[in-house]
């Protein structure tokens, strides 16, 4: 009588092993599946990076410039040839728009809202509703300078300077495009600094502190009071002084205002710069080189908005760089004839390749 043998315990054993890996591998294939599904659908709904606050000034400047230019260029080609300079106008918003284009992967300008004006036969300002009117322009100017100057004192250092540049010629071209069309100039857009006489009581002879900007302010102050001595010189030479007293006065006061800052912050004011010496070649011509004062002045605003952070330094760097842009462009002493104002007051295009025009 046969007997038949019993499964033996080694191969049960092996028998559930191979069932417990092929459980096993299902259980992770379906781990992993699960994993890769979230991550396509985290990944799918993720949003981009929010733009920064200084990314977002550049845009909309960008596309405010680009607009305007197109506006400016419709104009151009539909005004009688005594009319405003559009063409120059627009050729400065159109270096605008590209200097305020912020990174690559930034949104190109937005197609203008005003059509282009045909080659042969310009339409008429009333043939559309969409139609630029020198008004237009002039309103978009506004609204373009006034958010680029607001922009500009809250926004990092270095946008902040092309900014306010940009705005400073912009709002330059609004008065003469303004005054050329009957209207009234608009006046400077920017707050002056004030201050209450309670400032802080610092300790005697109160050195310059590491406080973002304050270095700029000092080199303001002592180039605001060698303009002011400058002036008295010329004035003290000249058979019709009043003017010249007039913006010694302006830059005495300008200094005044820069060592208030520097007294709200202890820090020590540079020492007056009286009495120092004037060449020949400036006393026997004093003109280009009271030009080239005032022009170096606006560079200092210009770099000072540049390395100040928000806060008072900033928005006394930016209404003085307007002032005296303005002065620089609209004395009558500080422009030749026939001179135009820059499209970046304060910042010199060799520095920047982006800002220089075709072909420069």
């Amino acid at each position: 009588m046969t007997h038949s043998k019993a499964p033996s315990a080694s191969t049960g054993s092996g028998f559930k092993a191979a069932v417990w890996r092929v459980v096993r591998t299902v259980i992770l294939l379906l781990i992993l599946l699960l994993v890769a599904s979230i991550g396509l659908v985290i990944g799918r709904g993720s949003p981009e990076p929010e733009p920064s606050a200084s990314e977002l000034a550049l845009s909309e400047g960008t596309q405010a410039a680009q607009t305007l230019a197109e506006a400016a260029a419709f104009l151009e080609d539909a005004a009688p040839p005594a009319g405003p300079d559009y063409a120059a106008l627009a050729g400065m918003l159109r270096l605008h728009a590209i200097a305020l284009r912020p990174g690559a992967s930034s949104p190109e300008p937005t197609p203008s809202a005003f059509p282009a004006a045909p080659s042969s036969a310009p339409a008429s300002p009333s043939a559309s509703p969409d139609t630029p009117t020198p008004t237009d322009l002039l309103s978009g100017l506004r609204n373009s300078y006034t958010g680029a100057f607001e922009a500009a004192a809250v926004v990092d250092a270095g946008p902040a300077r092309v900014l306010a540049s940009a705005a400073t010629a912009q709002w330059l071209g609004s008065r003469t495009l303004a005054a050329s069309l009957g209207e009234e100039p608009p006046a400077i857009p920017v707050p002056e600094i004030k201050y209450a006489d309670d400032a802080p009581t610092c300790p005697p002879e109160t050195t310059l502190t590491a406080v973002s900007g304050l270095a700029g302010v000092r080199t303001a102050v002592l180039a605001e009071q060698r303009a002011a001595y400058a002036y008295e010189v010329v004035a003290a030479r000249s058979g019709d002084p009043a003017q010249l007293l007039q913006r010694m006065a302006q830059h005495e006061a300008a200094a005044a205002v820069g060592s208030a800052v520097l007294t709200r912050h202890c820090v020590a004011e540079p020492l007056p710069a009286a009495a120092y010496a004037l060449d020949q070649v400036f006393l026997a011509d004093p003109g280009p080189a009271l030009r080239d004062l005032e022009e170096s002045l606006v560079g200092t605003y210009a770099d000072l908005v540049g390395m100040s952070g928000p806060g008072p330094v900033r928005d006394w760097a930016l209404r003085q760089l307007v002032g005296t842009a303005q002065y620089s462009v609209e004395s009558a002493d500080s422009v030749p004839a026939g001179g135009e104002p820059e499209a970046f007051p304060g910042i010199n295009p060799d520095q920047y390749p982006q800002l220089s025009g075709p072909g420069s």
